[in-house]
């Protein structure tokens, strides 16, 4: 027993309590400030919801060469036991500019939030009150939605980086839960998200989970129905995340609980 540290005992605790891997940690949430020819990445620590407005105002005061300090400085703060290295944050930081860029050429910056955390780059895109990203209750992409998931496939692509696909709804209800729920739409359109993607460009094996979460965890609780709570993700996993998510749920086969099991029965 001696062989097992106080940290793989905690890692040992949190699998078999199905703690998720996106739980905790420090998040930066990146905001797009418009300027003549190009767009700047400005990182600002977000607190809620409400404090974005406030952080990108904060950002427009610095130089550009400030800013980028800055984002660079606090790239290295989110790094969590490795889990963000030196390339990393680079590559992170040149996507975001990227697909920051293109969303701005779309003029759908509403319509987009990123987040750099711990486990690597948050993609938010989400529904407003101009565009609706599928038709209602429907898992059918829209046009200008497309054509946007579309340009940012082999921006994806470019990066040795697994990725989680993830669909949300807000709260309304079917009538027939049995017949047709939020799991399903919220699955189904993760899919056609991920289906978009890979037509695209974006290599099939670098999708390492699509999924539907309903309405569990709404962008804003204090109104369910609210469109922002509409929306798919896409987090770009660091190697460390993806390795969790294949231990936890057993790599190419193998079980995660005996070989954990066989660690505490044969110390070294």
């Amino acid at each position: 027993m001696g062989a097992v540290t106080e940290q793989e005992r905690k890692e040992i605790v949190s699998r078999l309590h199905g703690e998720s891997i996106f739980d905790g940690g420090i998040i930066l949430s990146i905001t797009q400030e418009e300027f003549a020819g190009d767009s700047q990445i400005a990182l600002v620590h977000q607190h809620s919801s409400s404090d974005d407005g406030e952080g990108a105002a904060d950002a427009n005061k610095q130089p550009e060469a400030e800013a980028l300090a800055n984002k660079t400085d606090r790239l290295k703060e989110v790094s969590v036991n490795g889990q963000v290295s030196v390339n990393a944050q680079s590559e992170i930081e040149e996507l975001a500019r990227v697909i920051m860029k293109i969303t701005s050429a779309y003029n759908a910056q509403a319509n987009l939030q990123i987040e750099v955390v711990p486990q690597g780059l948050r993609i938010l895109i989400t529904d407003d009150r101009k565009r609706e990203m599928f038709q209602r209750s429907s898992a059918i992409l829209a046009p200008f939605f497309k054509q946007l998931l579309t340009e940012f496939a082999p921006e994806l692509n470019k990066i040795d980086n697994k990725i989680v696909i993830t669909g949300h709804t807000d709260a309304t209800r079917y009538r027939d839960q049995e017949l047709y729920n939020n799991w399903t739409l919220s699955a189904e359109r993760a899919m056609q998200a991920r289906t978009v993607l890979t037509r695209g460009g974006l290599d099939p094996e670098k999708v390492l989970q699509v999924s539907g979460m309903a309405d569990q965890m709404l962008l804003n609780p204090d109104d369910p129905l609210s469109s922002e709570n509409r929306r798919i993700e896409i987090m770009v996993l660091t190697n460390s995340a993806s390795d969790s998510l294949y231990q936890f749920f057993g790599h190419q086969g193998e079980k995660v609980i005996k070989p954990l099991a066989d660690k505490l029965n044969h110390p070294q």
